[in-house]
């Protein structure tokens, strides 16, 4: 599974720097200049969003500070494809099966999941299938840290790494 994952992200890595040198190429012939969408430098595109894992160890409101500070918000994670390439850039830019923070949480209603970024809920990772119910763990990591590959709830004043997300500049 760990080389499918990285087989994804060189995949998404060559698409992004192909997008790039086509736009360069363009330009040097005199065609008009067309800004092409891109991700900060250093972020991981996947489709119309960008992914940036944070190996440095923060709570969750920290996280979350310090995400919007460098443009974006604690990851949001829509779907299988994103879930699967957060894990992977957490395994690469962390200590491999390093629980990391996302932006899923219930600090305002327990039981009751948000995404930080605003991003409606639905796509969910929690073994078993159901969010566990934990009134002292409100905020959800990458459950990477016991290889099970689901998410976990957790207390928010737990310091770890972070993943980022943001839109397309």
């Amino acid at each position: 599974m760990a080389f499918a994952l990285r087989s994804l992200l060189l995949l998404c890595g060559i698409s992004g720097l192909l997008t790039g040198v086509w736009s360069a190429a363009n330009s040097a012939k005199g065609d008009k200049s067309v800004k092409v969408p891109s991700c900060p430098n250093g972020w991981t595109r996947l489709d119309d969003r960008c992914f940036y894992v944070v190996n440095q160890s923060r709570d969750f409101d920290d996280a979350e500070l310090t995400c919007v500070a460098i443009g974006g918000n604690l990851a949001s994670i829509l779907s299988t494809v994103e879930h699967a390439v957060v894990l992977a850039l957490v395994d690469y830019g962390t200590t491999p099966t390093q629980a990391s923070w996302i932006g899923y949480n219930d600090i305002a209603a327990d039981t009751v999941f948000v995404w930080t970024d605003g991003s409606t809920p639905g796509f969910e990772v929690f073994e078993g299938g159901a969010a566990p119910v934990n009134d002292a763990e409100d905020c959800v990591v990458t459950n990477t840290g016991t290889d099970t590959l689901f998410w976990d709830d957790e207390d928010c004043t737990t310091e770890i790494p972070f993943v980022c997300v943001t839109g397309l500049h």
